[in-house]
């Protein structure tokens, strides 16, 4: 049976602090209905006819009709339980309503009945990349590359998940060979863009975002992305702009807001970073690095209990960032709360064994604690891993 559901309109997936929302385009045009139309007559004239469903489900999915195409899969499954497309295309229909953990199911089953479906491989590591499960991700579109290895899409959806990983290097080398396969592509460039800025390579990160504006004038995410990198360069006023720019293009966007009150909080602003982290909480309540950064505002203004409990929002959603436990460590420092604050640079550690700050604020609170006299070992290790650390010298 021919693939028709792959190009229900062009997957937009909107990749921000890894997480990626997909959104479908939407055909509502006389050709898909006249499809409906003609495969909803066949369904009249056999009502058994499981291919039948599974087109009209297809052409509703081209329509937005994502419930109605379940319901048409649905029925397909009734009558062929075993029918490895259904399964697929009802995964599909459920990652355009949102339904990340159900679609994963659903690509599972049409799995176990064709291990070798490029297709759900493809969309089951997008639906996982939401869902945060990054190195699964990684797995399940290592396998899609290795079916369908010309699918710009899939290295451009393991380029984001890479940096997610921390595997910028590598990340910046599958966009690069999606841009081989489909030489104008946004997400590609931005993706790249992105990469790069945290390798530090802004030259070849702005020719990125020159590119993608250049492409697409009006793309929030490149104004993101720029952004982003203003504020690593410590171009703060320059990133408040670029990321107002993407707010008037996307009102709703959490990302922009957070990097607005990141660029904020640089510019000693805590008070206006602090709403701005307000408004991407209030968008998106399961944003990490908006509690995370909200928490060191409020270190930064004293606010050293209000700070604990947003680090402990942030360590809920990412326990896997050492960060999190550093900075809730030094607000927990602050209140005297010393045994509190060892065993979160303890556990900032065992996640990060170079985090030079855990090692340098553990030896001040085991000083305050009154538990260490000698604290050249943990200065040591905190120099070793990063040798510029002025606070230990």
């Amino acid at each position: 049976m021919m693939r028709i559901h792959r190009k229900w309109g062009v997957i937009a997936a909107v990749v921000v602090v890894c997480a990626a929302v997909a959104t479908f385009g939407q055909a509502n045009n006389a050709g898909t209905y006249i499809s409906e139309l003609r495969h909803t007559l066949r369904l009249r004239l056999g009502p058994d006819n499981v291919d039948a469903y599974i087109s009209r489900g297809n052409a509703r999915g081209e329509r937005g009709q994502y419930e109605e195409a379940i319901a048409d899969y649905d029925q397909a499954l009734q009558l062929q339980p075993d029918n490895a497309f259904a399964y697929d295309h009802r995964g599909f229909a459920k990652i355009a309503l949102g339904q990340f953990e159900e679609a994963v199911a659903d690509y599972d089953q049409a799995l176990q009945l064709r291990p070798d479906f490029a297709a759900a491989r493809l969309y089951r590591g997008l639906a996982k990349f939401v869902l945060k499960q990054y190195e699964e991700a990684v797995a399940d579109l290592d396998q899609a590359l290795h079916l369908w290895p010309d699918d710009a899409f899939a290295y451009v959806m393991r380029g984001e998940a890479k940096i997610c990983l921390g595997q910028h290097e590598e990340a910046v080398a599958d966009f690069s060979q999606a841009l081989q396969l489909q030489p104008d592509d946004v997400g590609a460039y931005l993706g790249r863009a992105n990469a790069r800025t945290f390798l530090g390579q802004y030259d070849d990160a702005f020719a990125d975002l020159d590119r993608a504006l250049h492409l697409e004038p009006d793309n929030a995410r490149a104004y993101l992305v720029l952004g982003g990198a203003k504020t690593r360069l410590g171009q703060y006023e320059d990133a408040l702009t670029d990321y107002g720019r993407a707010l008037q293009l996307h009102p709703d966007y959490p990302a922009a807001y957070v990097g607005l009150g990141h660029a904020k909080a640089h510019l000693g602003e805590y008070e206006d970073a602090m709403a701005d982290y307000d408004q991407a909480l209030l968008l998106r309540s399961d944003y990490a690095s908006a509690y995370y950064l909200r928490g060191r505002a409020k270190v930064e203004l004293g606010r050293y209990e209000d700070a604990i409990a947003d680090f402990d929002e942030a360590i809920q959603l990412r326990p896997e960032k050492a960060s999190s436990f550093v900075n809730r460590g030094i607000a927990k420092a602050h209140l005297g709360q010393y045994e509190d604050a060892i065993a979160d640079y303890d556990q900032a550690l065992q996640l990060q064994p170079g985090n030079a700050s855990a090692y340098h604020n553990r030896v001040l609170a085991k000083l305050d604690a009154g538990q260490d006299r000698n604290p050249m070992a943990d200065y040591e290790q905190a120099l070793q891993f990063l040798p510029d650390f002025a606070a230990s010298y």
